[in-house]
């Protein structure tokens, strides 16, 4: 009885760097393995790797998700962004009207929401740059405007503690959940071979919000 063909195995591309890689990091017996043998090495690697890619993968999704998320509270750091970026629109315009359009601390502060308004939620650290940015023009103008208030004061003021409060509930929900999670994520795929795994899956280091 003859024995069927055997089909030949090849591994091509990036997967070909990572099995270097990997090799590099062998026991010097399984370096000395015949060809034959290092190809059934390769196979178990591929197998690892997919294994370990799809859970890698499954967390990467689940620490990205926590930017976006809603918690048990109903909030999530996007929506109070969005939040925050609403009263400095309205900041904007109510202190245009005392202080113009034109004026420095006010086309300073559109220019700010402008920016803001530009970034979208798969970048956390440019909208980190974006709001802080935001933050800084918005308080000019207010401390511009406040002076020239009058009856119009107390609204200004109310619309100008919901922004700083806005700020409060973001921070606290980065620093307790998306961040904590996300750097203790960055941690585990920064070593080898999460890093080759995360690599070849798309799951690499997340962004900080900060």
């Amino acid at each position: 009885m003859q024995l069927q063909e055997q089909e030949t195995f090849t591994i091509e591309g990036p997967q070909l760097e990572v099995f270097g890689e990997m090799e590099t990091k062998l026991p010097a017996p399984l370096k000395k393995r015949s060809t034959g043998g290092m190809a059934l090495v390769a196979l178990a690697l591929v197998a690892v790797l997919g294994i370990g890619g799809a859970k890698l993968r499954g967390v990467h999704s689940g620490v990205t998700a926590l930017y976006t998320t809603q918690n048990s509270f109903g909030q999530s750091i996007v929506a109070d962004l969005d939040l925050r970026a609403d009263a400095a629109a309205n900041l904007i315009r109510m202190c245009g009207s005392l202080l113009g359009t034109d004026a420095p601390e006010v086309a300073a502060a559109q220019q700010a929401l402008d920016d803001w308004n530009a970034t979208t939620a798969a970048h956390p650290a440019q909208q980190y740059s974006a709001n802080t940015a935001l933050g800084s023009a918005v308080d000019a103008m207010y401390q511009a405007a406040k002076g020239q208030a009058g009856q119009k004061l107390d609204a200004i003021s109310t619309q100008y503690n919901e922004f700083l409060s806005r700020q409060d509930i973001v921070q606290r929900e980065v620093a307790t959940g998306y961040n904590k999670k996300a750097e203790a994520y960055n941690k585990k795929v920064s070593g080898f071979p999460a890093n080759v795994i995360g690599m070849l899956w798309g799951a690499g280091k997340v962004e900080l919000y900060g």
